[in-house]
């Protein structure tokens, strides 16, 4: 068991993502907000001794999560929000950030590039 130089944060879908999905075009099965928050996205960040350096990097990066999200669950982006902001993000989706990260993985980290 080991301590890693990472955090997470978890990216926790709200009701307005629910009802953007529930709202895209050839959607007949809606999705229940219990139904995303399951199985959330984690992200592992740069470790910070703040909370709010963490929300600054997020900040900085929030677009790439975001469309990351979006994408997910439909690649048509002119069905996307016109305007991808910050602001919005925050309104869609919460962030939970932890700042403790155990790895109890055996061998090395595979890492997929987007």
């Amino acid at each position: 068991m080991d301590s890693i130089n990472r955090q997470v944060a978890v990216i926790k879908p709200k009701d307005p993502y629910i009802k953007w999905i529930n709202s895209l075009p050839g959607t007949t099965d809606p999705v229940s907000i219990d139904e995303l928050q399951d199985d959330c996205t984690a992200i592992l960040l740069p470790h910070f001794d703040t909370e709010q350096e963490s929300m600054n990097f997020l900040k900085k990066n929030f677009r790439s999560i975001f469309e990351n999200e979006l994408f997910g669950w439909h690649t048509d982006e002119k069905d996307w929000p016109k305007k991808l902001s910050f602001r919005l993000f925050q309104e869609w989706f919460e962030i939970e950030l932890h700042t403790e990260v155990i790895d109890f993985g055996k061998g090395s980290i595979t890492i997929e590039k987007y």
